[in-house]
């Protein structure tokens, strides 16, 4: 009786330790790598850096998306205040309203993102509408019994209970069926002016009748019988019911019109409500979360543009983009201990700095861009930088400073240069910042022969359309200036500003000398044009002056000089971060690391842990040659291993004496030495085993069944692995 209900899950029970001391609980910071030379505080510290640093990311994160989704949702808030404001209780009575007021919210095809987004709308309308939502998802609604199960469970202000479980009222109730009736009778008692007690508070709300909102967040997910039948009911109820419904549309308002016929589509007023495309909402994101001198991480060209192809070809998601973010911070403050150096604060910096020890000296010393700063010193420096720490600590002190200043200097003027190359034909900057920004990452941008270009097409521009430009240069630096007029080391920036604001003087004030000269001009040159007699005297005089090399007018002179200005203020500001010393404590570049961890490779994953199963398990009886099969490894590794060895078709009898070689080589011995019950279990488990590793092998599609013989599988990949 005992073998035939043995499990192998019997039970599981609780033993506690009789030692008085327990074991410490392990913290996140524990788990980070112990460096040689590093301290436990520096260790801590780094984690501690890293929470902060991220903390501060994503509230500005969350806040742009705030800002991004409050536009639509303002417009969403007013249709859904005046979709029945003009319908009043007398009149309803009188007449029947046929439409239903429909809000088509086109979201976009990031899906991951439509959750956050409904769930804030959902609680921005119960802040400032009405307190009755109710958000459908097409999971949850596969029949129209659960559709309206979840609709008035989440008016009423129930849970959706099991299909066999009647829901409880707080009154003590059992409300037994889902109906629009149910809905309705609950409706008019909630409405009523003299039951105060049951009326929630509405005080956002002035309507007595405040409407019911449904919200379908993945209106092509559902099923077009289930939204018919829906939209139908909900029709018939209008007189009693203020309902507005809300379709997030992930694709184009007419998948409504491919979904729901005429005779259903002919009773709603559609509306059309479009959010802000991803695409756009991930540059915002870049330009005020990477691309400041606010936040001291920063990523490096490979991985930026690793993050944001990834972002363009699989999802548009804006939360899985900004989850690559944390990854690589996160990655950033595991594996390198100079990121203890990567504060949010300076006070925690020159405390660090003070406490290093030699070997935490050394690491900085060992850096690339450091030894490149080390060997363009002098001799004498040299020494000291190499040999004495306390020097070696205020040069990195300096060097740290002059990084963060690198930053505050560089986004405003990489913005300048932007807007003046932006408009310019065949584009040679590329279109958005974001191209801007890559480029100055990986090399000097201003090297680069599309710079070049670019400043060649400036120097023939118009004046009309070289002054809103540097209008907007102006205006830039001039709000990075209030940014940071606190800081100190901003005197660069503003003489900068203050060289453009002369030269967009000097432009006012030839625009009215030009205009007097050019009224003297034209004046002589109507004169000049009475005293020919013939046209040929006036062909042979415009073909003379034709020839004369034209003279540079005064615009043509300060034009030079202005795009001669503005390639100078780029130069000195727009220098690759690789360049400066330490750049290393700041930037993430590490793509390959990246990529392995935020792009799945399953196929890879399955092959090598089936291949070499010692990768994942980290144990020692799986070490073995390429190639080589033996009994410790699992089951569906030995069945894998050995049908590699097969061709296209494999006959499961050979399979499965190969897999009884195997695990049990000495078969034959047994059956002559021992006795026939334990070699016909010994028999039964290995075939249990061999059909379950054949199955898994089957699930993973590595085989398949076949007619052309009904004792063989399939092979579906090719080659050894």
């Amino acid at each position: 009786m005992a073998d035939e209900t043995s499990s192998v899950s019997k039970g599981c029970f609780l033993i506690k330790r009789t030692s008085a001391k327990s074991p410490r609980k392990r913290t996140a910071e524990d788990y980070f790598p112990e460096v040689a030379g590093e301290s436990i505080t520096h260790r801590k510290l780094r984690y501690k850096n890293y929470i902060e640093c991220w903390e501060s990311m994503k509230n500005e994160i969350e806040c742009l998306q705030s800002q991004m989704n409050s536009k639509i949702f303002s417009d969403l808030m007013s249709f859904i205040k005046g979709a029945h404001q003009g319908n009043s209780v007398e009149r309803i009575k009188t007449i029947v309203i046929h439409e239903i007021p429909t809000a088509a919210l086109i979201t976009g095809v990031n899906m991951p993102d439509h959750d956050v987004v409904f769930s804030q709308l959902a609680t921005e309308l119960k802040d400032q509408v009405t307190p009755f939502v109710a958000v459908l998802s097409s999971k949850d609604c596969a029949v129209m019994k659960a559709t309206m199960k979840n609709v008035i469970s989440q008016f009423i202000g129930y849970d959706v209970e099991d299909e066999g479980d009647p829901v409880s009222s707080p009154q003590g109730k059992k409300i037994t069926s889902f109906t629009m009736p149910v809905l309705c009778h609950w409706y008019k008692k909630m409405t009523q002016n003299d039951d105060s007690k049951r009326r929630p508070k509405r005080s956002h709300c002035s309507d007595h009748r405040p409407p019911l909102v449904i919200i379908f967040e993945d209106f092509e997910g559902f099923q077009p019988t289930v939204v018919q039948n829906f939209v139908t009911i909900c029709s018939q109820y209008l007189s009693e019911l203020p309902l507005v419904l809300v379709f997030g549309i992930a694709t184009a308002v007419t998948t409504i019109h491919r979904v729901l016929p005429h005779a259903v589509s002919s009773v709603l007023s559609i509306e059309r409500f479009q959010s802000q495309p991803s695409h756009i909402s991930v540059l915002e994101i870049i330009n005020k979360v990477l691309m400041t001198a606010k936040f001291r991480f920063k990523l490096g060209a490979r991985v930026l543009r690793f993050l944001y192809d990834n972002f363009l070809l699989h999802d548009f998601s804006l939360q899985n983009f900004a989850r690559g973010i944390q990854f690589c911070l996160m990655e950033h403050y595991y594996e390198s201990p100079l990121s203890v150096l990567c504060c949010v604060s300076d006070e925690s910096r020159k405390d660090i700095l003070d406490k290093m020890t030699h070997k935490q000296v050394e690491m900085c010393r060992k850096t690339l861009s450091f030894r490149r700063y080390v060997e363009g010193s002098p001799a004498s420096k040299q020494l000291e930088l190499l040999l004495e720490d306390s020097k070696t600590k205020d040069v990195i002190a300096d060097l740290l400073e002059n990084l963060d200043q690198y930053h505050w200097h560089f986004f405003p003027v990489l913005k300048c240069l932007h807007v003046v190359t932006s408009n310019l034909p065949r584009h040679p900057l590329g279109k958005k910042l974001y191209d801007v920004y890559e480029s100055s990452l990986s090399s000097n941008i201003c090297d680069k022969t599309e710079y070049g270009e670019a400043m060649s097409l400036l120097r023939v521009y118009s004046r009309d359309e070289l002054l809103p430009l540097l209008e907007k240069c102006i205006e830039i630096l001039g709000s990075a200036l209030i940014e940071n007029e606190s800081k100190l080391h901003c005197q660069k920036l503003r003489e900068s500003k203050d060289v453009i604001e002369g030269i967009f003087h000097q432009f006012r004030d030839l625009n009215v000398l030009q205009e007097t000269q050019e009224q003297a001009s034209s004046s002589s040159h109507r004169e000049a044009l009475s005293t020919f007699t013939n046209r040929f005297e006036l062909q042979e005089r415009l073909m003379s002056a034709a020839k004369q090399k034209r003279r540079e007018s005064p615009y043509d002179r300060l034009r030079q000089s202005t795009v001669d200005n503005l390639d100078a203020m780029f130069r000195k500001f727009l220098t690759c971060p690789r360049n400066l010393p330490l750049f290393e404590v700041m930037y993430y570049d590490n793509v390959l690391e990246t990529k392995k961890h935020l792009m799945g490779m399953p196929r890879l994953a399955i092959q090598t842990a089936l291949s070499n199963p010692q990768y994942y398990l980290k144990c020692k009886c799986c070490q073995t040659d390429v190639g080589t099969v033996q009994d410790t490894f699992p089951d569906i590794c030995i069945a894998y291993k050995l049908h590699l060895e097969c061709g296209r078709l494999i006959n499961l009898y050979d399979w499965l004496q190969a897999f009884r070689a195997v695990l049990d080589p000495q078969t034959e011995q047994q059956s002559v030495e021992g006795s026939p019950k334990k070699k016909q279990r010994t028999d039964d488990q290995l075939h249990a085993r061999f059909i379950q590793a054949v199955s898994e092998l089957q699930f993973l599609g590595f085989i398949k069944a076949t007619r052309q013989k009904t004792d063989h599988v399939q092979r579906l990949t090719w080659g050894a692995c």
